[in-house]
């Protein structure tokens, strides 16, 4: 289920700058687009893509110390890699399904 152009306006009304650069960030990996379209990529990477979202907020307001640089840098590793295990997933279970 993708998310609709209204589900993404209202999503960066809200978040303003740090949703458009956690968008941007994420949005580059395919991996990520596909995991987040999917029911369980939704549950496990929700609670990350705030965490990323915080501390990018930080960072970029350079109000950010070398533990928070440090946890940046980890979750964003967590969310690619949890990303490409979830979208290599729902890849195989639609491969399953079509042969």
């Amino acid at each position: 289920m993708k998310p609709t152009s209204e589900e993404v306006d209202r999503y960066l009304i809200k978040m303003k700058r740090r949703g458009e650069r956690t968008l941007s960030l994420l949005g580059k990996h395919q991996e990520f687009i596909v995991a987040m379209n999917t029911d369980v990529g939704k549950e496990i990477l929700s609670d990350l893509v705030r965490e990323h979202e915080l501390l990018l907020d930080k960072i970029a307001s350079l109000d950010v110390t070398d533990e928070e640089k440090m946890q940046y840098v980890i979750v964003r590793k967590m969310l690619l890699l949890w990303s490409e295990k979830i979208a290599a997933f729902e890849n195989r279970i639609k491969e399953i399904k079509q042969g």
